[in-house]
């Protein structure tokens, strides 16, 4: 058979392979989108406000009323992780950071940085590095919620990236407005990290021909979610232990707390993951460095098998920081907990409430 007899049925092949390729991503986004409406939290949040940044962003603050009587203590601020969104610190009563600051009267803020939120992703997203959350994201977060509660100080709580946009904050860039800081899994150094290097190397894969602006961790995780349980492999689940969780909890955690990242603010992790650094894209502002100016009372929590952050690359800033009242605490086995801990158990673990929740809270209860 010649190639001119062969070339019709090339393109219907190719044709063929065309539509298959649609149907496949229309069936890929209807697959995401029904289970991120079905695995959502109810919500019980008290108040939802978008404000405006100085560029024109978007920041969402969540905010959760005290419950019973109110604490004479600040709000506290609670800022999530990279590539995730408020439901992180707030997934369900069981497993809510928030809410159990909530049950003791604290009246609690969540930070949802621009990019974590549906609402104005793309605009924010264009632009959006680390150094922008902590330019405009922070300030602006901590100005609204203390104009919202006439409150001068507000205690702050950062999971991960939210821990380290508070080391930068208080420490290199010298702000103010924070009364106790307490980090959950926050590196400030990063050796050791061969799996991580695969995960930040994912705005490159993305962006190079306009494809995104975003790197898809959220949809990503929403549409691997019903697959999920306790079952699975611990080597196949790097940042949290399933047997940590049941099945619909697990589940839950993938299909809710997770959200696409900004592909500038994934570049800035990359970026210090291949250098071993912490500082501004410029490389003008050591963030890691700025970390001795800290001076507020410091609770640094590290799970003991992290492999997101590295117990070490956590408690450096525990050694780093100047503040007088400060505090390292490593969560496993070693410490009287039930089990090892992952990135993720530390803040939505089945046991977390007991064994990380309870010193957080007696931590921004002291004067």
């Amino acid at each position: 058979m010649t190639f001119d007899r062969l070339l019709p049925w090339i393109a219907l092949g190719l044709a063929a392979l065309a539509v298959l390729g649609v149907l496949a991503a229309v069936a890929a986004v209807l697959w995401v989108r029904f289970w991120r409406r079905r695995l959502s939290p109810d919500g019980g949040f008290d108040e939802v406000i978008e404000t405006r940044t100085r560029d024109g962003a978007t920041v969402v603050l969540t905010r959760i009323r005290p419950r019973g009587e109110p604490s004479r203590r600040p709000p506290v601020v609670l800022c999530h992780g990279l590539a995730m969104n408020r439901h992180a610190l707030a997934l369900d009563p069981e497993r809510s950071l928030a809410r159990a600051l909530a049950a003791r009267g604290r009246d609690c803020w969540l930070v949802e940085l621009r990019g974590a939120s549906p609402t104005g992703v793309r605009g924010a997203a264009r632009a959006a590095t680390f150094d922008t959350y902590l330019e405009h994201d922070v300030p602006t977060a901590l100005a609204t919620v203390r104009a919202a509660t006439d409150a001068d100080v507000v205690d702050w709580v950062g999971f991960s990236m939210g821990g380290m946009l508070a080391y930068a904050h208080l420490g290199a860039m010298r702000g103010e407005g924070v009364r106790r800081l307490v980090t959950i899994g926050s590196p400030v150094r990063f050796t050791g990290y061969p799996a991580t290097r695969a995960m930040v190397a994912a705005p490159y894969v993305f962006t190079p021909f306009g494809l995104n602006v975003t790197t898809p961790l959220g949809w990503l995780a929403t549409g691997a979610a019903p697959l999920a349980g306790p079952w699975l492999p611990v080597k196949l689940t790097r940042g949290l232990r399933p047997h940590h969780y049941d099945a619909v909890a697990l589940r839950r955690v993938l299909g809710a707390a997770f959200s696409d990242v900004p592909a500038g603010v994934m570049k800035s992790f990359a970026r210090w993951v291949h250098d071993d650094s912490f500082a501004s894209a410029d490389g003008r502002v050591d963030y890691r460095a700025g970390i001795a100016r800290i001076t507020v009372p410091l609770l640094v929590i590290a799970g003991d098998r992290d492999r997101l952050a590295l117990p070490p690359c956590v408690k450096e800033a525990h050694a780093l920081a100047g503040s007088a009242e400060k505090r390292f605490l490593e969560v496993g086995t070693a410490t009287g907990a039930h089990a090892h801990y992952d990135h993720l158990d530390l803040i939505m673990g089945t046991k977390a409430p007991d064994e990380v929740f309870a010193h957080v809270i007696d931590w921004l209860e002291r004067d």
